[in-house]
């Protein structure tokens, strides 16, 4: 796809991502041409991060980058898929960091389903346009977000959604945001 070959998109994962909610919107990145690499947050991401598919064990990944070694220069966007990831990666001081770094410049980050946690407690999410799971429509609003229950919301460089059965929506929405973004990293 035009604007997206090339660029790089980081794809940030704990213990308990929901495969998903990273395998479809990894696919569609991939056939547009852009490359995605797992990021782990600990150095035992680098022999297994346990995925989930709903409530049963899923696909485990590898990281092939640490957050702690990666800065906003070196991606074009980032992917934070969801399942209890999120939960367990929000109060990473270097996650916190990478999220504000790619923030303050303007990179597109696409959250799925409870990665809006990660912007939460990045604290980048007061007066800002974001949809999630359910579940944390509060903890969206109690930061100071505007929580919009529809199938996928953009926000200046933001496109986040609630979770599976929005994905084709939120892919598209994705890769257009990705198109019109700045060069490649």
């Amino acid at each position: 796809m035009q604007g997206v070959d090339g660029k790089r998109i980081a794809a940030l994962i704990g213990d308990g991502f929901e495969e998903a909610d990273l395998t479809e919107p990894r696919r569609a990145l991939e056939e547009a041409g852009a490359v995605v690499t797992i990021v782990g947050i600990d150095e035992k991401g680098r022999q297994k991060i346990r995925g989930k598919r709903g409530l049963d064990e899923g696909q485990a990944m590898k990281a092939e980058e640490l957050v702690s070694d990666c800065t906003g220069e070196d991606f074009d966007a980032l992917l934070i898929p969801g399942g209890t990831s999120p939960d367990r990666i929000r109060t990473d001081r270097e996650v916190q960091r990478f999220l504000r770094e790619l923030d303050a410049a303007k990179k597109p980050i696409f959250a799925v389903g409870h990665g809006a946690q990660v912007l939460i407690s990045a604290q980048l999410v007061r007066s800002r346009q974001v949809t999630g799971a359910a579940s944390i429509a509060d903890d969206i609003r109690n930061a100071g977000g505007l929580y919009r229950d529809q199938p996928t919301v953009t926000d200046s460089n933001w496109v986040t959604t609630r979770g599976g059965e929005d994905m084709p929506q939120f892919n598209r929405a994705m890769l257009e945001k990705l198109a019109a973004s700045g060069a490649v990293a």
